[in-house]
């Protein structure tokens, strides 16, 4: 037998390797809000998808009629719970991704997902069922940003909403997703007709009234939520839209464009107006402070004064989004469940900035503690300009109140800006010292005072990661014009993964962030598009989410 493994190999058999299913890689097929969430379960009857390598044909293969069945392009999978095993309804399937329904019957709680492609089977790996969990489908199809949702004009003209095509309240939208739950048959064509599962939408944080929610006519395991823009809802090119299920279960958080006449709209973002196609550069300089009390015996205070500059590129669209630059209206927030940990510098500027390039080879900054000069590089993403941790180490802080000039060299490609910003005192956080343990089922009231009192935008964000499913949800809520408070609701929360026990395996962070209006200056570089430069002060607590 050995000498004939030695030939067959010496030959150059190659021996076929079996479907790999990615590590936590079975998502709802819409939203991409990852399993380690509450809102990443799979529901029954829903359109899921599974990422990885070698689980079906090179050449994409997609269901064309009905009945549905248990194979398409010679895959199958299996989900098993002990002895209970029911087969999932393949409707796309190619090498590196599969689109499948869940069937209605599927065992709730943990199950294990198996791919069989020409009869070879790939790893398990684990999903949990739910009986309702929604996600909504998005434009550029990453499970956040602009929504797939149509303006209803008249039966014939329904377009897609855009920031040039945007809605106008009291109108009627049409909401694509799935996750509404079971159905009495997945493999024929759907039954119109609401289905029994609780359904909430809120637009801004409004709810909305609900006109339909049930199957789409044309495709099983997809669904449409149909209501209507409300009256009070506000206005802007990305106003947040969330759905909740059966009372307690939130969907990815996704955009829509409203106006109060349907015109294209006009973002009241305080930085650049739209976020349109071309290379868009930023200077950013800020003071975090952050208090770390949970899982420390003390208090500690640690302060970092960091600079950070950078070009990205945005693609020509009919729906752009940048998740830093398309803000919520003020007074309202967002949410985001991605992978990965956006506490960590590099992974939060590839969700934030995308493709970045060098803005400037180096950049001077000059002000009250005299000139620092470094340089542009992008790796690490903030380059530490000083530090103070509470007592224990020298206080090096640069960024103290008064006025900067700023000033790049270039690139080949970019050409040289300079701008002026000034650092006023900062915002106090009143009442951060008496957050240590954070309800997520209840509202979050943030208060503060002082700063630039009515010159300053005023931003309040969450962070929780879980370290060992190598996941985040953050929250991000812009607070209107001149306010001293601000009130989270409990939707936006409702994604935080709960800390752990072990303080080392979650980071949980609710920050305020304040832009002083004079800190922030449009920049006119040569060859970039649209660039700014701005000022920060943030300030952070430790927290622990339940």
């Amino acid at each position: 037998m050995g000498r004939i493994l030695l030939y067959l190999f010496s030959v150059g058999c190659v021996v076929a390797q079996p479907p790999l299913i990615y590590n936590r890689k079975v998502l709802n097929a819409a939203s991409y809000v990852p399993q380690s969430v509450p809102g990443g379960a799979i529901a029954r009857g829903s359109t899921f998808s599974i990422f990885g390598a070698r689980l079906g044909p090179a050449t994409p293969v997609q269901v064309s009629q009905f009945p549905l069945t248990g194979a398409l392009g010679n895959v199958s999978i299996t989900v098993t719970q002990g002895t209970t095993v029911v087969n999932a309804i393949p409707t796309y399937v190619r090498d590196s991704q599969i689109n499948a329904i869940m069937p209605s019957n599927a065992p709730l709680g943990a199950v294990s997902i198996r791919v069989t492609y020409n009869n070879f089977k790939s790893n398990p790996m684990t999903a949990v069922i739910s009986a309702s969990t929604f996600g909504i489908f998005t434009a550029r199809g990453t499970g956040f940003g602009p929504g797939i949702l149509q303006n209803f004009v008249s039966q014939s003209v329904q377009p897609i909403n855009s920031p040039t095509i945007a809605a106008k309240p009291g109108q009627a939208m049409t909401l694509w997703g799935t996750g509404l739950g079971a159905v009495a048959s997945d493999v024929v064509a759907p039954v119109v007709g609401s289905l029994a599962t609780p359904v909430e939408v809120f637009v801004g944080g409004v709810s909305a009234p609900i006109l339909y929610s049930g199957r789409t006519p044309c495709c099983a395991g997809i669904d449409q939520i149909v209501f209507t823009v409300p009256a009070n809802a506000p206005l802007g090119c990305w106003v947040p839209v969330a759905i909740r299920t059966a009372g307690s279960t939130v969907s990815n958080i996704v955009t829509m464009a409203i106006t109060s006449d349907g015109s294209s709209c006009f973002d009241s973002f305080p930085y650049p107006p739209l976020v349109k196609a071309g290379t868009h550069g930023a200077f950013l300089a800020m003071r975090v402070t952050t208090r770390q009390d949970t899982g420390t015996k003390i208090p500690i205070d640690v302060n970092g004064d960091y600079q950070t500059s950078y070009a990205a590129q945005v693609e020509d669209s009919p729906f752009p989004f940048h998740p830093l630059l398309s803000g919520p209206p003020p007074g309202t927030c967002t949410s985001y469940s991605v992978k990965g940990d956006l506490l960590q510098g590099n992974e939060l500027a590839d969700f934030v900035a995308g493709t970045r390039t060098v803005l400037s080879s180096s950049i001077s900054i000059s002000g009250p503690k005299g000139l620092k000069t470094i340089p542009g590089a992008l790796a690490p993403l903030f380059n530490l300009l000083g530090s103070s941790l509470s007592n224990l180490l020298p206080n090096t802080l640069y960024l103290d109140p008064g006025t900067y000039q700023i000033s790049g060299t270039g690139t080949a490609s970019y050409g040289a800006f300079s701008a002026t910003i000034n650092s006023p005192a900062p915002l106090t956080w009143t009442n951060r010292d008496q957050l240590s343990v954070v309800d997520r089922s209840k509202p979050l009231v943030i208060r503060w005072s002082g700063g630039s009192p009515g010159a300053q935008d005023v931003f309040v964000a969450g962070f929780g990661v879980d370290l060992p499913t190598n996941t985040t949800t953050v929250f991000g809520c812009v607070a209107p014009d001149g306010a001293t408070s601000f009130t989270v609701p409990p939707l936006v929360m409702a994604n935080l993964p709960a800390s752990r026990p072990n303080p080392l395996q979650s980071k949980s962070v609710i920050y305020v962030a304040s832009y002083p209006d004079s800190g922030f200056a449009n920049l006119n570089i040569p060859g970039v598009t649209n660039a700014y430069a701005a000022f920060s002060f943030v300030n952070g607590k430790t927290v622990i989410f339940q």
